[in-house]
């Protein structure tokens, strides 16, 4: 989650005790000459404690139950119970200090809205938190599923391309000894490349250009053909951090299907300018 909204959950029931207990003692203060202070301490008591108390019973407790679904009706019942409950105890303080039956019966019904408003809170706040949680849960599980495809890509690029390439420089071990020191190069370059910089989340375009023209110098070799191959690299106004090995599924499934043709080469034209990176892999 992040810290600025945690921060504002966190903070908001403070802010709305605050605020009650300001109110509550401002209305108090004008009551002061017909109550005395010890009396109007008291009323602050009880209204901090039991809106602290019904905020945590609908946190931890009723909304919870809500959002699951769960044993609706009974909840309900429990529910209107808990308001009622809330507005008996304030009814049964303010008859014990002599009120008169009337002015019980006003603070009894008052009580009740008031409970709800605090509530609402507790509710509201447990509902806001619940909700950064699961979009931050949501998002890990997103960068899971990538590593978790890139590591599949991975595995699926590296033995099939390592093979074909150790077959193709063995075939010029005594035919072509010069192709097979330059293959092992391009080679070696590819291969850590490939094992210790694109296990990162992210990489450099100048390295991953870097690998993709190794890999076009080793697909010549094995093929023994040059003139199929057309690549391109624009204008890069800037060097940023791509995904590693993202363009490679492409081109490797244009060298599968393509034609390898001089008529008709593997274009491949890549290009960062203005903030937007264009790639383009034809066969």
């Amino acid at each position: 989650m992040q810290k600025p909204f945690r921060h504002i959950i966190f903070w908001t029931p403070f802010v709305f005790i605050g605020i009650r207990l300001v109110t509550f003692i401002i209305r108090s203060i004008w009551q002061m000459n017909d109550y005395g202070f010890w009396y109007i301490f008291k009323d602050v008591k009880y209204t901090m404690s039991l809106d602290f108390v019904t905020f945590c019973v609908f946190y931890f407790y009723f909304a919870p139950k809500f959002f699951a679904r769960r044993k609706v009706i009974l909840n309900v019942f429990l529910t209107v119970a808990y308001f009622f409950a809330y507005a008996f105890v304030w009814a049964f303080v303010y008859k014990s200090r002599g009120i008169p039956t009337e002015q019980v019966y006003l603070f009894y019904f008052s009580s009740i809205g008031h409970s709800l408003l605090n509530a609402m809170y507790g509710v509201v706040t447990r509902l806001a938190i619940e909700w950064f949680q699961k979009r931050e849960e949501k998002k890990e599980l997103e960068q899971q599923n990538t590593k978790t495809e890139l590591a599949l890509l991975r595995s699926q690029i590296n033995p099939h391309f390592l093979f074909n390439t150790l077959n193709n420089i063995n075939s010029f071990a005594q035919t072509a000894p010069d192709k097979t020191s330059f293959a092992i190069v391009k080679l070696s370059g590819i291969m850590r490349y490939m094992l210790y910089e694109a296990v990162d989340e992210k990489v450099l375009l100048s390295k991953e250009i870097s690998y993709i023209k190794d890999f076009l110098e080793l697909q010549k070799i094995r093929f023994g053909n040059s003139d199929f191959i057309d690549f391109k690299q624009g204008q890069i106004d800037s060097d940023i951090f791509i995904p590693p090995l993202l363009f490679i599924p492409f081109i490797e499934n244009a060298f599968k299907h393509g034609k390898k043709s001089p008529t008709i080469p593997i274009s491949i034209f890549i290009e960062f300018k203005k903030g937007v990176l264009y790639f383009t892999c034809k066969n």
